[in-house]
């Protein structure tokens, strides 16, 4: 056997100092006190805001009194669900200036995430605001110096953070089961419906508002307000939105939490056809102890969704919507997949975090995903962007400040 081999006998020995074994995921689900009441609203009435509203609505106490939003067809859906008692408006001062809301949710497209933040900041609001954080690392940087200087608890909308599978898939890294891990895999596969071509929007639309922040002014379209997320316009692309999550998750286990060193990806678009951001890219990562590489694809089979795979001399860990997976070395000779010599089984539901940002709330602790958390996870993607279209390699500070390329 090679030195650095471990065999399953002496594999699974190991795995039982870590006191995890083969676990079942633990109940996130809590009893927050009745008169215990936060008053909210949300900002952003998109099918992502009404989602994690409804998870907060389950938490006694909590209410949401305004909903905020450009498009009068997505405040009515909002107001749905938090109730006919719920105020609406277009205009997010206006729920910033209400003195009885103490908490925000922010669930809008990525241009209009510092705007908000920093506004809210000044209104003394608590804010659960929706990942990505920031339009880019300079953004990213004044966002943190915003909150460090109020007294405000702002959580950012990266659930793994509050995960129990991802925490314990995190201990397994930290005590050392897997040995040295010099190549970590981040890969998120969805076959998606190509853009539409048009979109017949329902009711009234502030496009103005909506596009306020951009740079570039274009007159209305529905493809760009209901498919934001395909234009440099409004956001990072699918490389910040899903890259944020899972790259957080390796520097979280890997790096203690902070950014590459540098960055250089290559994408095309093939599938989202009318799109300005890649659906199909590769970006390679280079830390100070290990690489990791990043692939999208929007266009091809499913595979699993997302994935994350940490390869260390002495196993393997796979990570995703299922729990982990860990694989000890050697494998079998004949390519096949060996069984796993240990294993989590569970989700990454959404619970876990909004509970601990309520908790803070009442505690005043810091959240499990704070503003520099939120910075640093989105600095890997938002450099991949920048070497994507600069087509060259792109560097960081050790700061995550500034960036070369």
């Amino acid at each position: 056997m090679a030195k650095n081999s471990m065999n399953r006998r002496h594999f699974i020995a190991g795995m039982g100092a870590t006191g995890l074994g083969f676990l079942t995921a633990r109940s996130w689900s809590r009893v927050l006190g009745a008169n215990d009441r936060i008053a909210m609203a949300l900002i952003g009435s998109g099918g992502r805001g009404r989602g994690v509203m409804r998870i907060f609505l389950k938490n006694p106490g909590v209410e949401f009194s305004t909903i905020c939003d450009v498009y009068e067809a997505n405040i009515a859906e909002g107001i749905k669900i938090a109730g006919e008692h719920a105020k609406s408006t277009y205009e997010y001062s206006e729920v910033l200036d209400n003195k009885e809301i103490q908490a925000v949710l922010i669930a809008t497209p990525d241009h209009w995430h510092g705007p908000m933040l920093f506004d809210g900041m000044k209104a003394g609001k608590d804010i659960y605001l929706e990942k990505p954080m920031s339009y880019s690392i300079k953004e990213g940087v004044k966002m943190v110096k915003a909150v460090r200087e109020s007294k405000q608890i702002v959580q950012i909308g990266m659930q793994r953070r509050s995960s129990p599978a991802v925490q314990a898939a995190k201990k397994i890294v930290d005590d050392g089961v897997l040995g040295d891990v010099v190549l970590a895999r981040a890969q998120w596969h969805w076959n998606q419906r190509p853009l539409p071509k048009t979109v017949d929007l329902q009711g009234k639309l502030d496009w103005d508002r909506f596009q306020a922040p951009c740079k570039h002014k274009r007159p209305p379209d529905g493809v760009r307000f209901r498919v934001w997320r395909n234009f440099w316009d409004y956001s990072g692309g699918h490389c910040t939105d899903q890259g944020t999550h899972l790259m957080d998750v390796i520097q979280w286990f890997l790096n203690d939490g902070k950014p590459p060193v540098s960055a250089q990806c290559h994408g095309a678009t093939y599938n989202l056809i009318g799109a300005d951001v890649p659906d199909t890219f590769c970006a390679v990562y280079e830390y100070p102890k290990f690489l990791a590489t990043w692939t999208l694809t929007y266009g091809n089979s499913y595979h699993d969704g997302w994935t994350i795979i940490f390869q260390g001399r002495k196993g393997t860990m796979e990570l995703d919507d299922r729990g982990y997976r860990v694989y000890a070395e050697p494998w079998p000779k004949d390519g096949s997949r060996p069984d796993a010599v240990m294993e989590y089984k569970g989700g990454i539901p959404t619970e876990p975090h909004v509970e601990n940002f309520l908790e803070c709330i009442r505690s005043r602790k810091e959240p499990n995903a704070p503003v520099e958390v939120g910075h640093h996870a989105v600095c890997g993607p938002h450099l991949a962007n920048v070497s994507l279209l600069r087509k060259r390699r792109a560097t960081l500070n050790p700061e995550a400040t500034k960036v070369k390329a």
